[in-house]
């Protein structure tokens, strides 16, 4: 699950990860795509102003696109690659705009070839990076107060895409049950027999998957924007995996948009 490899640690920095996804390591760029996402949609969203559908929407398909080339066409030595990534997508999805609107639109650089990361760095939208790193720190806290740590979240969270779907979907009724969120905090751990009863849900999936599920509460309940988003587009995603594979599609021949 995205969400989970998002929150591990990295043993080699991103400089050198995308050194190994400019080689052609495309297992390694979709890795630093997918752990990036919150990012990217952070950029589409200030760009745009308006909410990123990701299933069918242009801006967001521009802006991977761009991502990607940033990771192609960024050079350490210049300067580092939030910045520069962030510009690109911005750049693109104005040009994307310009075309649909004929209208002048405030952009940075009229040609992104001419982009010089180290003169950008200084700007504010680049503190990016140090916002997400701030954030994951924030998560850190609020998991342990409940026993769990970034380590047991990622080992133990469930691996089927339909589990995931459902253990966010509880955990979104949680959150916006005021008796039940309380009593979670309060206890600082699952009420299983509590919101088994009020969600007539099984006890044992609620204790199966716990982890994630209070995880979950506890990001859509913040205000850590990149980790909730992160949260809610793990939800889109996993819906979108589980009405393809409903309608008869396999991972390996599946042919359907993503």
């Amino acid at each position: 699950m995205a969400i989970l490899n998002f929150f591990r640690k990295k043993d080699e920095p991103i400089e050198y990860r995308i050194k190994e996804a400019q080689g052609g390591n495309d297992l390694e760029r979709e890795k630093i795509i997918e752990e990036y996402l919150p990012f990217i949609i952070k950029t589409i969203t200030k760009t745009t102003h308006k909410y990123v559908e990701t299933e069918n929407d242009e801006e967001y398909s521009i802006a991977l696109e761009a991502f990607s080339e940033a990771i192609d066409k960024f050079d350490q030595n210049r300067g580092s690659f939030i910045p520069f990534a962030q510009l690109l997508i911005r750049s693109r999805i104005i040009d994307h705009l310009r075309k649909q609107t004929h209208n002048t639109i405030p952009i940075d650089s009229d040609n992104i070839n001419c982009i010089d990361p180290g003169q950008i760095a200084s700007n504010e939208d680049f503190v990016h990076g140090l916002e997400l790193r701030d954030e994951i720190g924030a998560f850190e806290k609020k998991l342990l107060d409940f026993s769990i740590t970034l380590e047991e979240l990622a080992d133990n969270s469930p691996k089927r895409s339909d589990a995931r779907e459902n253990s966010i979907r509880i955990a979104r009724l949680i959150a916006e049950n005021e008796q039940l969120k309380s009593e979670l905090y309060r206890k600082k751990t699952l009420p299983v027999t509590m919101i088994a009863s009020a969600l007539d849900l099984s006890g044992k999936t609620l204790q199966r998957n716990k982890k994630l599920i209070i995880a979950a509460v506890i990001a859509l309940d913040s205000d850590l924007d990149n980790i909730r988003e992160y949260v809610l587009l793990a939800e889109r995603r996993n819906k979108l995996a589980t009405k393809r594979n409903s309608n008869g599609c396999s991972k390996e021949s599946c042919s359907c948009d993503e």
